[in-house]
């Protein structure tokens, strides 16, 4: 019993794997998203900045920046 379950969840678990394979494979980015706050335009656009840049505009008093330097 256990030994079915086992491989029925490697095999539904390879089928994930392989779809979100295709779907990058086949996409027309052809790239992954950009998952870093200094590097997403969306994020910087809703002025959304990484835990440290948020961090000294609040020491400083400002409302707002031009990204994370020291992050990434």
């Amino acid at each position: 019993m256990f030994l079915k379950l086992l491989l029925v969840t490697i095999a539904i678990l390879g089928l994930v794997f392989l779809g979100l394979g295709v779907q990058t494979f086949f996409s027309k980015k052809k790239s992954f998203p950009q998952t870093r706050i200094s590097k997403n335009k969306e994020m910087r656009k809703r002025k959304i900045y990484c835990g440290e840049t948020q961090q000294k505009m609040i020491d400083k008093g400002l409302d707002g920046g031009s990204g994370c330097n020291n992050c990434g």
